[in-house]
């Protein structure tokens, strides 16, 4: 909250490596994805001149043996809610090794194509997908990616479709855009902008899915080196200060870089987008992605000479909630954030931790910076509007327990705030009270700052989702101070 012949193309990117493979639940997928021990090559092709659609290519290292499914997302980490994504799909083809077209059928029900049968082999498929389509008819316009003129934003999960059964298997990536155009990939860890085309590579198909890639003469780019090096792509059909923009997003990200203490990945890329709003359409959310942002907005937001006094502290406020999170819960976090079911929208038990923690870590890391009574007080702000969207939830609401809140708005976060804003209401003033108590004890000498360096460094070793329990002994341990009954406590439906 994911496409006609490539004639245009270049050859299917030949791939050395190999990674384990996830097998799947249908015998002969298993059998296809067992076969695969290599990398998948894709390729994403824009010919500009105002084509409103994207060319896909997916080549596996080895031929598969037919049967295997093409499935496009239909949800998205962090968006919690469902998004049609093939429903932009057009002119799915597969191909054997001699060029032999192979047939592709669409599930009536589900984002799939069921491809080739029998003794077939598959060698690639290829596809197109109607970013402009997609743009008019989702109205949110971060689950959007766009083609405006001289410009591409692309969503990975809006794009990217994957082999069923080769989710693990490791990527290449070609993108290919008019010769003279910046392209740029955010996989790319050093985040560098090129002319014409280029090259990344991803782990698995999830880092592949929640990436983005940007291009177009429309683009201006800033490169801000730091601990952690920041990379500014600002699309702006109005007035905007690039450069002060730029500095507004450089201080965010090292406010939550010196909060976390540690530099997990070397860069980290901004894609702004600053809109003529179209009617209908609803503008000025962000989503997080793994080492990168969607922050696409209205021109009500953008920074120039006319921003409020206001303006600032928001925009600061807003990178940080964001970063904060390619830390909580991108690298961090609780039961059924992972594994992701791309094509199903998943069931989240800890949205709590991943929304309430998270803003609570990037406010912290943004007032942290402030003079001390202007920092209690935009605190005690923070605690006030939590409090108050807590005691005007409607009675149902106020009486579900955190777990079955969190479920609920798995599907419905956004669609009906109510149940975005009480879970991550409820997480953000847990996480308050924790870091309360834990300096009231230590007498200063220790914040809910080095819990939160404990946990990142625990799944950074373990690798796997943290259970509330362990969360909260972890959480403990770390501090001296013991909050399992605040946990007990908010676990419950507090309010009621």
């Amino acid at each position: 909250m994911a496409r006609q012949n490539h004639s245009r193309m270049v050859p299917p990117i030949q791939v050395l490596l190999s990674v384990f493979l996830l097998i799947c639940c249908h015998p002969a997928r298993a059998l296809a994805a067992s076969s695969q021990a290599g990398q998948v090559g894709y390729e994403l092709h824009y010919g500009g001149a105002g084509d409103p659609r994207v060319s896909l290519r997916i080549t596996p290292r080895n031929p598969l043996p037919a049967p295997v499914d093409l499935v496009i997302p239909r949800s998205y980490p962090g968006g919690y809610s469902f998004v049609p994504y093939d429903d932009f799909v057009e002119d799915v083809h597969a191909f054997s090794p001699d060029g032999e077209s192979i047939e592709c059928k669409k599930d009536e029900d589900g984002p799939r194509w069921a491809i080739g049968q029998g003794s077939e082999k598959i060698a690639r498929i290829e596809y197109r997908v109607n970013v402009s389509r997609m743009e008019d008819r989702l109205r949110d316009s971060v689950e959007s990616s766009k083609i405006r003129k001289n410009y591409v934003g692309l969503l990975g999960y809006s794009v990217f479709g994957y082999i069923d059964g080769l989710q693990q298997a490791s990527v290449d990536l070609q993108v290919d855009g008019p010769g003279d155009w910046p392209v740029l990939s955010t996989l790319d860890p050093r985040a560098t902008v090129l002319k014409g085309t280029v090259k990344a590579h991803a782990a698995s198909y999830d880092l592949l899915a929640d990436s983005q890639v940007v291009m177009g003469p429309g683009v201006q780019f800033r490169a801000l080196p730091g601990k952690i090096d920041l990379l500014m792509a600002v699309y702006s059909e109005g007035d905007e200060d690039v450069d002060a923009e730029s500095r507004l997003a450089r201080e965010a990200l090292d406010r939550v870089q010196e909060y976390f203490g540690d530099t997990p990945f070397p860069a980290y890329t901004v894609l702004l987008e600053l809109l003529q709003p179209r009617e209908g359409h609803e503008y000025d959310f962000s989503q997080e992605h793994d080492t990168s942002g969607t922050f696409s907005l209205s021109l009500d937001g953008a920074t120039n000479a006319h921003s409020p006094d206001s303006h600032h502290y928001s925009a600061l406020f807003n990178y940080a909630h964001h970063m904060a999170h390619s830390w909580v819960p991108k690298r961090v976090w609780g039961a059924g954030y992972r594994p992701f079911n791309w094509e199903l929208t998943p069931v989240i038990e800890t949205i709590w931790f991943n929304e309430g923690f998270g803003r609570y870590a990037g406010t912290q890391a943004i007032i942290e910076g402030l003079p001390q009574e202007e920092r209690k007080a935009r605190r005690e702000r923070v605690i006030t509007r939590m409090n108050g969207i807590l005691k005007d939830a409607p009675p149902f609401i106020k009486r579900m327990p955190m777990t079955l809140l969190s479920q609920e708005a798995s599907f419905l976060y956004a669609t009906d705030f109510r149940t975005g804003m009480n879970i991550f209401g409820r997480g953000f003033l847990m996480a308050a009270e924790m870091d309360d108590r834990i300096q009231a004890q230590t007498k200063g000498g220790k914040s809910l700052r080095d819990a939160f360096r404990a946990l990142v460094a625990w799944s950074a070793k373990n690798q796997r989702a943290l259970q509330v329990e362990e969360m909260t002994t972890i959480i403990s341990d770390s501090t001296g101070v013991d909050v399992h009954d605040i946990v007990a406590h908010w676990m419950e439906a507090p309010l009621r």
